[in-house]
């Protein structure tokens, strides 16, 4: 062997030990995602397509948080430490835990020359309704609502826009939440996994729209 190529083999990474790894959960969440959107058109039972659209609403919002926090660790890994780089990337590292989704991809934005959050355009518009739902859904304060009520006007908005509302009578015993009539129908997780696989789809454009 050369000098030159034994240099070469010297430097690469064959034969070394691995010091550490990162799984990129952010690919399951979106999977997950568009398999319980699949699951919920498909299944048959009220009480499935609830499971399912829950669980769809859920991978969706975790998607997201999880795209981004990988997005910092690789660029920390990929900048020298002692650089100015390196050091920014860092000081974001070192503030992810006390950011929301906004503040985080507002902070990555600005390392990577991208599109700042705005709540008021798609797709960040469909992302923070998302946002919204999964935290309606995880911090459930079992509140009661009167007919088509909802937490709030983003979620009333979202139910109007598809076409759900209650189909009970309100009288007697009969009558519904905004919960189940939301969770119920189908055209929920469908949109969700719409919104979702858009946002993704652009991503990387978002981040960096020059390239």
């Amino acid at each position: 062997m050369s000098s030159e190529l034994k240099e070469q083999a010297d430097n690469s990474c064959g034969g070394k030990l691995i010091k550490s790894s990162m799984h990129c959960f952010s690919a399951d969440f979106l999977a997950g995602c568009k398999k319980f959107s699949e699951l919920a058109n498909t299944s048959e039972k009220s009480q499935d397509v609830i499971i399912f659209n829950t669980s769809c609403i859920i991978n969706a919002a975790s998607y997201l948080e999880a795209k981004i926090n990988e997005e910092i660790s690789i660029a920390v890994i990929c900048h020298d430490e002692g650089g100015p780089e390196g050091k920014a990337w860092r000081a974001v590292q070192n503030l992810q835990k006390k950011l929301n989704v906004q503040e985080k991809w507002d902070l990555v934005a600005l390392r990577t020359n991208g599109i700042e959050w705005n709540n008021a355009v798609e797709p960040f518009q469909s992302i923070e309704l998302i946002i919204s739902l999964r935290n309606e859904l995880v911090h459930y304060k079992g509140a009661f609502f009167g007919r088509d009520e909802a937490p709030n006007k983003k979620i009333k908005g979202l139910m109007k826009q598809l076409g759900i509302s209650s189909k009970a009578t309100w009288l007697d015993d009969d009558c519904s939440s905004w919960i189940a009539d939301l969770l119920s129908t189908k055209e929920i997780s469908e949109w969700v996994y719409k919104s979702i696989a858009r946002f993704s789809n652009s991503y990387y454009e978002l981040r960096n729209p020059k390239y």
